[in-house]
């Protein structure tokens, strides 16, 4: 490029980033002046279970607690259905897509006149396919391995994608289109932002960011331009609080209008008593609560010493000491029909199988956790039951972001963790076994590698039952190497206060504050 074309490309670059900060100070003098006028309340919510990582740029996403504000400021070409838990798709940017017949070609037609944030303009099919393009080019970048399948993309023309996979995948559409690789950002604010874009992002979604404050709360405004209407809060506001009876009572004192929890018996109480509080609690059988190893402890890399571990675990207690809350969990995939190796509590065979391995005193082992329930539960049931059959047992419990850093690095021995991954077997699958999928991408921390084939097969098989017989035996070679061991299936408690009247139950980290219902206001 010569520098006069250099020149000619800056010049409006520099005006556009002038214009958006003014367009921006102006929001924020109308919002100072005219928000009494605004009838539409101000609603603050728990924000997931951990303070905010702060990285809100799709392609490097890297904590939990980032991803639950996510669906509010970005779209997907298709998305999940709010509150179906994954297992519904419709369309979101686009408003129709075609698949071509071998399973390969998608074509996806783009809604027309949805607008960015900030005024970046019309979506087009430039944008997606830099969305999508930035992440298969960076090896970086958090989902670089679920995009290695895609050939190729393009812009066919002004609101028409083509994508084109290497080979069939039944899963691509609810597993990767619908989920963390497809949100769709402004290449313009992206190219002049740089690495600012991960703080100060542009979507197109129903709320506009607008700060990470000192005090750790991502504050959010109403796009009142959101292509399916204006949200019916006026601004929403995230706040981390730790302890889950603090936030019960931050809901109760009307300092929270939402929260979610998870895990905690007297949490939960207190929100079912209280009649001022709408409390709804799911069971998620696709979403695991288990004990992860690291690929550098060296006795856990001997299956007998797993499989010592597992029977070692008197799930019985999972279920009194979370009545209710966390369903007690012998497998890992619930919704698999073949039969699997499953491992009851035998404490005596567990003893046996460490001697045959070479362990017959045992061994020191540290569990790491986060501090916050269940998990602190699950870690002291797992450290007796684990002393029971004489391992020398270290409890390490950690802030949330600092434990998911930790795991990265596979800086730990075994950790109590949990794997929420919906809409189609694939997902957590792959996730959780396949080789690709090691963190920060997946949560593969064993690094183990077994059924790479059957995954690839599951993928590319689009018979529903031929598909369900390739997981189950993908779900039969995982309970016999267990590479994770299986604790419980996760429960997941939304509530809420007027003015709010319902909202669609994310259930998995997806909080869909559009769906936010508000007295007196979507009548109007």
């Amino acid at each position: 490029m010569s520098q006069t074309q250099h020149r000619a490309r800056v010049a409006p670059t520099v005006l556009r980033y002038f214009a958006s900060l003014a367009l921006l100070l102006l929001g924020f003098q109308a919002f100072a002046q005219d928000g009494a006028a605004d009838p539409r309340p101000d609603i603050k919510a728990r924000l997931q279970f951990a303070t905010p990582g702060g990285i809100y740029d799709p392609a490097y996403w890297r904590y939990t607690s980032d991803w639950f504000v996510y669906p509010n400021i970005f779209n997907w070409l298709v998305r999940w259905v709010p509150g179906s838990g994954g297992y519904q798709l419709e369309p979101d940017l686009a408003e129709s897509y075609e698949v071509s017949a071998d399973g390969t070609v998608y074509t996806f037609h783009l809604r027309s006149g949805v607008q960015f944030h900030g005024g970046y303009g019309e979506v087009t099919a430039d944008d997606v396919v830099f969305s999508y393009q930035r992440q298969m080019d960076d090896e970086s970048s958090s989902f670089f391995s679920d995009l290695e399948p895609v050939v190729s993309i393009e812009a066919l023309d002004e609101r028409t994608v083509q994508l084109t996979l290497e080979a069939p995948n039944a899963a691509f559409l609810s597993t990767v289109v619908a989920y963390r690789p497809g949100f769709v950002v402004s290449r313009a604010a992206v190219e002049e932002r740089g690495e600012g874009f991960a703080q100060n992002p542009i979507g197109t979604g129903p709320f506009e960011f607008v700060a990470l404050t000192d005090a750790s709360e991502v504050q959010l405004r109403a796009f009142d331009d959101y292509f399916r209407g204006p949200p019916e809060v006026a601004t929403l506001t995230f706040a981390h609080i730790g302890e889950e009876q603090v936030a019960v009572a931050a809901i109760k004192s009307d300092e929270f209008q939402i929260i979610w929890t998870r895990g905690n018996p007297e949490a939960a109480a207190a929100l079912g008593a209280d009649p001022e509080i709408q409390a709804e609690t799911i069971i998620r059988p696709d979403s695991v609560r288990h004990i992860a190893m690291s690929p550098n402890f060296e006795p856990t890399q001997d299956v007998l010493v797993r499989r010592a571990l597992a029977h070692a675990v008197n799930r019985d207690l999972i279920a009194q000491a979370l009545p209710g809350l966390e369903v007690p969990a012998d497998a890992v995939y619930a919704a698999g029909e073949g039969e699997v190796t499953t491992y009851d509590y035998d404490p005596e065979l567990a003893r046996e199988l460490l001697a045959e391995a070479g362990y017959p005193d045992g061994f020191p082992v540290t569990i790491m956790f986060q501090t916050r329930a269940p998990e602190d539960i699950l870690a002291e049931i797992v450290r007796s039951a684990w002393e029971e059959i004489g391992l020398d047992v270290t409890l390490e419990g950690m802030e949330a972001t600092a434990a998911f850093d930790r795991r990265n690095s596979f800086d730990f021995d075994v950790t109590i963790t949990s794997v929420g991954r919906p809409a189609d077997p694939d997902l957590l699958f792959s996730d959780l076994f396949f080789s690709g999928s090691v963190p920060p991408g997946g949560s593969n921390y064993f690094q183990y590698e077994a059924i790479d084939d059957l995954i690839l097969a599951g993928q590319r098989e689009s018979d529903p039952a031929a598909r369900a017989e390739i997981y189950d035996r993908a779900h039969a070679r995982v309970m016999e190497d267990l590479p994770i061991i299986p604790l419980s299936y996760q429960a997941f408690t939304a509530a809420w206060r007027e003015p709010v009247l319902g909202m669609a139950h994310g259930q998995n980290n997806n909080f869909w504050g559009e769906t936010i219902d508000i007295e007196g206001i979507g009548d109007q």
